[in-house]
């Protein structure tokens, strides 16, 4: 972080002074803890602030710090519209609040396929199409141009795959999206044709990948991690399907596996979810009707580090009449929830619009209600930015 400082106070060198008691480098770093919403204030007072928030190298340390210094933000998501959820009162009151998107009108069904410095992917559940970068803090968005497959993308015939994050060795962002022709339905899943092509932002082209995909990768979003985009995917069909976790790596711009954990029981047993915890690779084991486990990869890449590290069992879900491990999901963790005493919290999807709180210490989990929330969501996180698409 010295060197990103550093690195900060010579690129701004150049700009009026914004105070004439205080050295730009501490305004800047005081800057960088302030949410958006007073930055974007601030940009009408002079051209000093104006010039300092929009700093390629501010905006990257003033993300940098929400990432790493706060809990992260939540969206909701129904088919039709997006809510924020705001906590205040000093942690009392959370309720949900309608987001406004510029260019709702423009889609049947809203998919977020991913969450990243800020920006969220958004794209049509029916085909996804049209995909937009949208800041949901600034209101920024860009609409993707359409990628030209040599694969039919029928809407009723094929099935698309998508993945956003950011690529740090090229400092760009990318949008990876994979067709598949479901031309022989329930035959042979791994015959179907599919084709894979990436955008980058800073090009604002498309490209294709070179060779074929050899998984056929089931979700809509895929996990951000260490220069990679990372699904839940599959090979086979059937009782002879395998269920794998995939990853495209964005450096050499090629498809690999992901080996999870070994252990005695049989993966048939359980779902899986794939996701970031405590900085580590993380994937979300659920056993129906009698564990949540939660194992991190300390080595990204090296299958003898993964690591256990909690199990939720039977009696964290005490309170709870109805629940099945199988539907429960881990969203994120948060520590800003305690009021000062230290604690750590998991949120968890409970399935049909219902979070939970699971607290680390006492093993036991709580309802978390959202207020004004709509009757049925899934939970997408994303940190305050100014990052524009």
């Amino acid at each position: 972080m010295g060197s990103l400082s550093s690195a900060i106070t010579a690129n701004l060198s150049t700009f009026p002074h914004v105070s004439a008691n205080l050295p730009t480098d501490i305004i800047t770093d005081i800057f960088t803890r302030l949410p958006v919403k007073s930055l974007i204030r601030f940009k009408c007072v002079s051209k000093s602030m104006y010039a300092l928030v929009h700093n390629k190298i501010f905006i990257k340390k003033h993300v940098n710090r929400a990432i790493h210094q706060s809990d992260p933000k939540l969206i909701l998501k129904n088919e039709f519209k997006l809510f924020g959820v705001e906590i205040i009162n000093d942690k009392k009151l959370i309720r949900a609040r309608k987001l406004q998107v510029p260019f709702a009108l423009s889609l049947e069904k809203v998919e977020i396929s991913g969450s990243c410095n800020g920006l969220l992917c958004i794209s049509d559940q029916s085909c996804n199409e049209d995909i937009f970068l949208f800041n949901p803090s600034t209101k920024k968005y860009k609409k993707l141009p359409v990628p030209e497959f040599d694969v039919p993308t029928i809407e009723t015939t094929c099935f698309t795959s998508l993945g956003f994050g950011y690529h740090q060795a090229d400092d760009d962002y990318k949008v990876i999206r994979s067709i598949y022709l479901y031309d022989k339905p329930f035959v042979d899943i791994d015959s179907y044709e599919c084709e894979a092509r990436v955008y980058s932002l800073a090009s604002d082209k498309w490209k294709k990948i070179n060779g074929g995909i050899p998984y056929h990768i089931s979700s809509r979003a895929a996990v951000c991690f260490n220069e990679c985009l990372i699904w839940k995917a599959s090979r086979g069909l059937g009782r002879g399907m395998t269920v794998l976790v995939v990853a495209f790596d964005m450096n050499r711009e090629e498809f690999k596996e992901i080996h999870r954990p070994e252990y005695k029981d049989s993966h048939d047993k359980c779902q899986i979810e794939v996701g970031v915890f405590r900085g580590e690779f993380a994937m979300f084991h659920m056993w129906r009707e009698d564990r949540v486990e939660i194992w991190t990869m300390k080595d990204f890449g090296a299958r003898e580090s993964w690591t256990r590290m909690f199990v939720i069992g039977r009696r964290a879900l005490i309170n709870f009449d109805n629940y099945a491990f199988v539907h429960l999901k881990p969203v994120c963790e948060m520590m800003n929830l305690s009021n000062g005493n230290g604690k750590n919290f998991l949120l968890i999807e409970k399935g049909d619009g219902e979070l939970i709180l699971y607290d680390f210490e006492n093993e036991i989990a709580t309802d978390f209600k959202i207020q004004r929330a709509p009757r049925w969501f899934s939970v997408t996180t994303f940190v305050e930015s100014l990052v524009s698409p």
